[in-house]
């Protein structure tokens, strides 16, 4: 243990042993304010390396204990200078309690804990707070999922390659880096250098790569195809019990892949323990925070200003300071479009009402050059539209919610007419809106749809079409023919028998400007966000499939739009 008079009127304490209840030890930083006053701890438990501290979107923990308190930065298990093996999620549950119970006891403590980090140090908070943790009195858990399984590695059986693979190249050059192994970590460098070629080879790759033989984790990823017994074990949804009674502020954005998670953890916490959880949507992506996001500039407004936040947060629970929190709503989010901020006292708002619109075609809806509509009255008769789905011919992603890093994984606000002269995709059309139409809440489709194949995928996105031609994607869903019954075992369809499917596009806020239109998309695939369905229930050689879209008075395909009136807005 170390210490650096790098800050002025602070102490910094470096590698600091912190040891667990199997006598594991973690290595920590310590920043702390020097005076006598004894003060709360906010704790950052991180895998991407705790001199780091996620400054990619934080501010230094030094600016975070000259607001006045002790802050401690520590290394997860096998991470940084930390002993022990990375098994994503498995214990952090534990050592976050284990390490609260040390760090409400060091010196110049009053014995409150409070937590901060996102994504995985997010994700990690709640695990934390299920163990019940003595201290710890509040977090603020930001883009952070509800589920291990569903959301981050899988998205309605479709395997999320894009955020995975990244993500698990970027941990493994850390972790060569920790072992010194230079020829691993070159090799690793390369192939982020070269993702698209990545993604193209997985998953023959892994082997490769070394992944598999230096992560022993990552074989059980591979043998736990379902989600059982081996992902609820890491499940926050399956412990919102006792994470409710930690108060909590959820932050999410609406281009970050886990904005459906944040969410849903919000929702359901808080119906257990409301005066405990708030929710704070910016129109971010994973990272970093700002007003620029993809393509688009959503203003000043959407400037990251999360720490200021997260000291009026910790100021009322940790310090007792009632007037740092008193005028804050439970619900704030950020209405694109707009480009403001709006308060609610719940998500989704109250008094949504849902706009159906109906897909239509006469020629088809195949491409920009096809004749798709949107309209608000079902067709009475049409021929289904049809396109011809190849998994070695895939749909690219254009912008989009994945995480983590927008260099590497497509995301963000992006125009998507590039990919809108292809026949493969189905694209339906709003006439202009003659008004200004606000929407917040869940946006979903529902499809009547065959295939040739005995199983496949079913893709939408949803767009504001703007006068001069210019599509933006707002959100987007994706569907396994074979577990289109939720919650049920996964079961191969019948090749040309028509089954009803509903795709969630995610939650929305948005207002669509008049003259403005609103645009869905309906494809197979969406690469490389999410790995190309072979079209085979139990095969992953490629085939061919032949997909048909019913709009007509008895599968009238649509979409769900949850459109605010607009006496409610005013």
């Amino acid at each position: 243990m170390a210490t650096k008079q790098l800050f002025k009127d602070l102490d910094v304490w470096t590698d600091v042993s912190v040891k667990m209840r199997d006598g594991i030890r973690l290595a920590a930083d310590i920043y702390q304010p020097r005076g006598n006053e004894k003060l709360p701890v906010l704790l950052l438990r991180t895998p991407y390396g705790r001199v780091d501290a996620q400054s990619m979107n934080y501010r230094h923990p030094a600016w975070y204990a000259k607001q006045g308190y002790i802050v401690v930065v520590q290394d997860c298990r096998g991470r940084g200078d930390s002993e022990g093996v990375f098994d994503p999620y498995r214990h952090e549950g534990a050592d976050g309690k284990d390490t609260i119970d040390w760090a409400k006891n060091l010196p110049g403590s009053n014995g409150k804990v409070g937590m901060y980090g996102f994504s995985y140090c997010g994700y990690s908070q709640l695990l934390t707070a299920a163990e019940r943790p003595d201290g710890l009195m509040c977090m603020v858990p930001a883009m952070a999922g509800s589920d291990v399984y569903e959301g981050k590695l899988y998205k309605n059986g479709a395997f999320a390659l894009a955020l995975n693979l990244s993500w698990l190249l970027f941990v493994g050059k850390g972790e060569a880096a920790r072992r010194q192994e230079a020829a691993w970590h070159q090799k690793l460098t390369r192939a982020l250098s070269n993702i698209p070629a990545e993604y193209a080879l997985f998953p023959e790759n892994i082997s490769e790569l070394e992944l598999e033989a230096k992560f022993p984790f990552l074989q059980a990823w591979l043998e736990n195809v379902e989600r059982n017994a081996y992902w609820k074990t890491v499940s926050a949804k399956e412990s919102y019990e006792p994470i409710s009674h930690v108060p909590a502020l959820h932050i999410g954005g609406w281009y970050d892949v886990f904005i459906d998670g944040t969410i849903e953890n919000f929702k359901h916490l808080s119906k257990k323990a409301p005066d405990n959880h708030y929710l704070r949507i910016a129109p971010w992506y994973h990272m970093p925070w700002s007003q620029y996001v993809g393509e688009l500039d959503f203003g000043k407004e959407a400037r990251n200003h999360i720490d200021e936040l997260q000291i009026k947060w910790f100021d009322f629970w940790l310090k007792d300071d009632q007037s740092a929190w008193a005028d804050e709503p439970t619900v704030q989010y950020f209405l694109t479009g707009a480009n403001h901020w709006q308060n609610a006292d719940r998500w989704p708002p109250e008094k949504a009402a849902i706009l159906q619109y109906y897909l239509h075609s006469e020629r088809g809806a195949n491409s920009i050059s096809g004749d798709g509509l949107l309209t608000a009255t079902v067709q009475k008769q049409g021929e289904p539209d049809i396109y011809v789905y190849h998994p070695g011919i895939s749909m690219p992603t254009l912008g989009g919610k994945s995480g983590a890093d927008p260099v590497l994984t497509p995301m963000g606000p992006k125009n998507q007419q590039p990919i809108e002269i292809r026949n493969d995709l189905l694209i339906y059309t709003s006439e202009p809106l003659n008004q200004d139409l606000k929407i917040a809440g869940e946006v979903s489709a529902v499809l009547y749809a065959a295939t040739t194949a005995d199983d496949t995928d079913f893709v939408i996105k949803i767009m504001d079409v703007s006068p001069d031609g210019r599509a933006y994607n707002l959100g987007e869903g994706i569907v396994r023919a074979s577990r289109q019954q939720e919650g049920s075992k996964p079961a191969a369809v019948r090749p040309g028998s028509v089954g009803v499917y509903t795709i969630s596009a995610g939650h929305i806020a948005h207002v669509f400007k008049q003259g403005h239109a609103v645009r869905l998309h309906v494809t197979s695939s969406l690469f490389p966000t999410y790995l190309p369905h072979s079209n085979s229930f139990n095969s992953s050689k490629a085939r061919t499939a032949t997909q048909l879209i019913y709009h007509d008075e008895v599968c009238p395909s649509h979409i769900k739009l949850p459109v605010i009136p607009k006496k409610v807005r005013e």
